[in-house]
């Protein structure tokens, strides 16, 4: 019991020492940064637009439809991180 107990201790001591012996320099700080996904957008028509007649009001108006476009997007590149340096606050 007792060989364990030294043993154990001197493993935390042996495991630990390189943490604490650490004396370096911050070189640089930098902050992860999410880049969105882009995409490429196409329009397909749908329904042309057209010029009717129609009865309003009592009256005979000409009334203009526009066109109906359906938008497709195809994924360009997908969502990222990117490191960007930042001042370091110590």
């Amino acid at each position: 019991m007792k060989k364990t107990l030294i043993t154990a201790v001197v493993a935390a001591i042996t495991f630990a020492a390189p943490a604490m012996a650490w004396e370096g320099s911050t070189v640089a700080c930098y902050d992860k940064e999410l880049v969105p996904a882009t995409y490429h957008y196409k329009k397909h028509l749908v329904k042309d637009g057209k010029k009717q007649y129609e009865h309003r009001n009592g009256r005979i108006e000409l009334v203009s439809y526009p066109p109906v476009y359906r938008q497709v997007a195809t994924l360009k590149t997908g969502s990222h991180y990117v490191m960007k340096q930042v001042k370091c606050h110590h």
